[in-house]
């Protein structure tokens, strides 16, 4: 058998087969629900041949004519392009969306990481001597509404709450400790007027810095948010502002990709992500690269709609494991 695969994300429009992820082994698909937590006892469990049907062959699945799952046809937004969100009382996902478990032979190998890896990599060195040494180390969570944990159904489905997990599990004689400090729908330009207080007065020994999505964001006479030129200057002023005050571990993550379909979608997130690379290799920091995990699952053919889940640009928690996936490849 192969690797087992958790909780991958799922909206069904109509009865459209819809790929996985990885090609599934034959008869590996063990559990279709409405959480991504198996052992929550209000999740529904769907069947197999009553529910959904799954084609071994070539990879796919699909929910029945007369199956219990929410068909996203009856989404308020489906098939609505440029839509405002404003207009719609409910826009989420939530009541559409399915995790999955599975086996893939095809799937690579599960991304785990060692402390030997941690060490090499360099980029958590302060975090590190500390957990090492048993003591309690801070890690500071900075960025926008995904940052904040938006849309996973708890914080330790979120993505820094994963991270967290892992380092917890590689160095248990020390105590890490979470603050987050992100604010929704902030942009850079908050960022940077408030990490002085938010970030720097907190001595941390770890700060990821989350910004992008909101900086993106186009409006009606096509200005974005933030210009690319400004979003790099921000950015800098975050780090440099970090930086001066001590050794703190710095990680840069580059955001997911919004829907399409959404009426402040630039298009441009790639260029973005673009000016978190270059700088986290100009400063030599880690770069938790989220967007190319992201666009990896597009091409592999999930939709939009089954990663989002607000229907515009929160991952759901798939979409934070896709998240954390990143942190752990940038260690490697």
């Amino acid at each position: 058998m192969g690797r087992k695969l958790v909780g991958e994300a799922f909206v069904f429009a109509g009865e459209e087969e819809l790929p996985f992820r990885y090609k599934p082994v034959s008869g590996s698909v063990t559990s279709v629900r409405s959480r991504w937590r198996s052992d929550l006892p209000e999740a529904v469990r769907y069947e197999e041949g009553k529910d959904y049907t799954v084609d071994y062959g070539t990879g796919t699945i699909r929910r029945t004519p007369e199956s219990r799952i929410a068909d996203a046809r009856l989404h308020p937004m489906y098939g609505v392009q440029a839509f405002n969100h404003n207009e719609y009382s409910d826009f989420s996902n939530a009541s559409y969306t399915v995790y999955v478990d599975y086996e893939s032979e095809t799937a690579p190998a599960e991304t785990t990481v060692a402390t030997s890896d941690i060490e090499r990599s360099g980029f958590l060195d302060r975090l590190v001597r500390k957990l090492q040494a048993g003591e309690e180390a801070v890690y500071v969570v900075y960025g926008d509404s995904i940052s904040t944990g938006g849309e996973a159904s708890e914080e330790s489905l979120a993505y820094f709450g994963r991270f967290a997990e892992a380092l917890r599990s590689l160095y248990p004689q020390g105590r890490l400790r979470i603050v987050n400090k992100a604010i929704g729908g902030e942009d850079t330009g908050g960022g940077i007027s408030r990490v002085d207080a938010d970030v720097v007065a907190l001595l941390p020994d770890l700060v990821s810095i989350g910004y992008g999505m909101n900086d993106q964001n186009v409006h009606e006479d096509g200005s974005h948010t933030t210009s690319l030129e400004q979003f790099d200057r921000n950015l800098r002023g975050m780090i440099d502002a970090i930086r001066s005050a001590g050794d703190t571990d710095i990680v840069l993550v580059t955001p997911c990709e919004p829907n399409p379909d959404w009426q402040h979608t630039s298009g441009q997130t790639p260029l973005y992500a673009d000016v978190i690379r270059h700088l986290g290799r100009e400063y030599g920091i880690g770069v938790a690269d989220a967007h190319s995990e992201w666009t990896a699952e597009l091409a592999a053919g999930k939709t939009p709609a089954s990663l989002l889940l607000n229907n515009i640009n929160h991952p759901n928690d798939y979409g934070h494991l896709i998240y954390s996936e990143s942190f752990f490849k940038m260690l490697l």
